[in-house]
């Protein structure tokens, strides 16, 4: 289903774009604040230490997949605009090849350089797992 963004009222469409997002963040937040309720009610300080330690790599990895998007929602709506859906379609399916390489690429950053990254961030040593 192909919905015209350029047809009817900007405010309406806009809206209708942006509800989806702005649930998606809501739902995040909430996420946090219960894991950071959990962590420090019923498991302790370090707890809660480490799960706001731990949302901030999430946080740096999030905004590079929002920044990819971004760059991939151009050429896709480049493509989708001059009414290519061919090109639309390989561009879709080669975003979607690059996303995968690009999660494998923050997972092994993440597995190998998570801690160098967590010492930059003067993370206390008693929130590190035990070796």
């Amino acid at each position: 289903m192909n919905n015209d963004l350029t047809q009817g009222a900007p405010s309406r469409m806009i809206w209708r774009f942006s509800l989806p997002l702005v649930f998606s963040a809501l739902v995040q937040q909430l996420y946090v604040l219960v894991d950071s309720l959990v962590a420090g009610r019923y498991i302790g300080e370090t707890a809660l230490a480490a799960v706001g330690n731990a949302y901030q790599v999430t946080l740096l990895y999030q905004a590079l997949a929002f920044g990819a998007a971004m760059g991939v929602s151009v050429v896709v709506s480049r493509r989708f605009g001059a009414g290519k859906c061919e090109d639309v379609h390989l561009a879709v399916s080669t975003s979607l090849l690059a996303t995968a390489g690009f999660c494998l690429l923050l997972t092994v950053l993440g597995l190998v350089g998570g801690n160098a990254l967590l010492h930059l961030m003067r993370t206390p040593e008693d929130v590190f797992l035990p070796s």
